[in-house]
């Protein structure tokens, strides 16, 4: 996909640093991705610098320990202060805590775009569900959240998520939830499912794996069946749930899923190239799981196509939830590339950079995937000098230092 930039478990060279910002400076970045990857603290920040002002970039990614530091969060919010054209920032496996969260969260309320966020496995608790909930509603010229991730944040507590529920009902836009992975329990999620029932807009909703059982399956029964909704995907999979609700549920999902006009983030998906002339990787290694699987009833494995997600599916959704998928998302796309941002050749950044005079203005949203890499750099990365990137100064009286992302 021209405009797209992904790196996954490499270092990040000199070369490829000044290449993002000649793409971003020329009005020609449209997603940058970056995932456990090597990058010294230097390089890192006049990347961020360059997001900053670059106008045309609509989706930004920094996953899987890209944000593991104050430095790392400061540079982050700098961006989100001089960026007005993200639409979606993913930054999910990083560990922001509370502190982290607080301080981005206070950047996105005043961003006029963003609509998509992930923030999935950031070791938030209580004090971060209070400024998320901030950020969903539609104020003022900031569009509300379409799509958010919370998915394996196991430290936020159930009266929080009871609370976000009540928050949801009050005023939300969202289309897409994700919440797999968290300890709801019945009670926080039949608050959530209440909460959702007013919105017409929800189409997907994740509860895999959060502890629930009939009574919740039960409520999402009785709002597909009495109430007029767009959702056609819910995930209740790796819960105790009787095969009987889940065959109830499927059978109203299909009939949704039958006179829908919309997108799921999976249907949404496409496949870019992975970026590798830019640096020869290093081992990419399986990120651990330490989350709970919860059993199922023995009778509740029966036909669950809609709400069990497929083993690619669970691939896919671990690069993104990495997408910007909303109608009103393409449609801004397009002015945007009716106005000239979109175009451009941009030289050995990857193939996905390349156009030809006579293709076709870009007409989705960049999506992005990573692709893992298993091949050690044959030597080591050059050590920069801080004068090769100046940022503001403050910031280049230390020697670079390498900055290691974990998986």
């Amino acid at each position: 996909m021209k405009g797209t930039i992904e790196l996954s478990h490499v270092v990040v060279s000199h070369d490829s640093v000044k290449e993002i910002c000649d793409a971003a400076n020329g009005g020609k970045l449209k997603t940058l991705s970056l995932r456990d990857c090597e990058i010294e603290e230097a390089l890192y920040s006049s990347i961020l610098k360059a997001v900053g002002a670059c106008t045309s970039i609509l989706q930004l990614s920094l996953c899987v320990g890209m944000v593991a530091s104050k430095k790392d969060v400061s540079a982050l919010c700098r961006c989100l202060q001089k960026n007005r054209s993200l639409l979606a920032l993913f930054i999910h496996g990083n560990p922001l805590k509370d502190s982290g969260m607080q301080r981005i969260c206070r950047e996105l309320v005043q961003h006029p775009q963003i609509v998509s966020l992930d923030v999935s496995d950031c070791e938030l608790t209580d004090q971060s569900m209070e400024v998320l909930c901030s950020l969903l509603p539609q104020t003022g010229s900031r569009p509300g959240l379409k799509d958010l991730s919370l998915s394996a944040n196991p430290g936020i507590s159930q009266k929080s998520w009871a609370k976000f529920g009540i928050s949801v009902a009050a005023n939300s836009c969202l289309r897409e939830l994700y919440l797999d992975y968290n300890s709801l329990g019945d009670y926080a999620a039949s608050c959530i499912v209440v909460g959702l029932s007013g919105s017409q807009n929800l189409r997907v909703l994740d509860l895999e794996s959060t502890n629930i059982g009939d009574s919740t399956a039960e409520l999402i029964q009785h709002l597909l069946e009495k109430f007029p909704s767009q959702l056609y995907k819910v995930v209740l999979k790796e819960n105790k749930i009787k095969g009987g609700i889940i065959d109830s549920i499927s059978s109203y999902l299909e009939e949704n899923d039958d006179i829908s006009d919309t997108f799921s983030i999976e249907s949404m998906k496409m496949k870019t190239k992975s970026s590798s002339k830019l640096s020869k990787s290093k081992t990419s290694t399986q990120k651990s799981s330490t989350l709970k699987d919860s059993t199922r009833y023995e009778d509740s494995s029966s036909d669950e196509d809609k709400t069990e997600k497929t083993d690619r599916e669970k691939e896919e959704e671990s690069d993104m939830k990495d997408t910007v998928k909303t109608d009103e998302d393409y449609r801004v796309l397009e002015m945007a590339l009716e106005e000239g941002l979109s175009t451009g050749k941009i030289s050995a950044l990857s193939n996905t950079m390349e156009e030809d005079e006579g293709e076709e203005e870009l007409k989705e949203v960049p999506i992005t995937s990573t692709t893992h890499v298993i091949k050690f750099p044959d030597n080591k990365p050059k050590t920069l000098s801080a004068e090769d990137f100046s940022d503001d100064g403050d910031e280049l009286e230390e020697i670079p230092v390498l900055k290691y992302g974990t998986v």
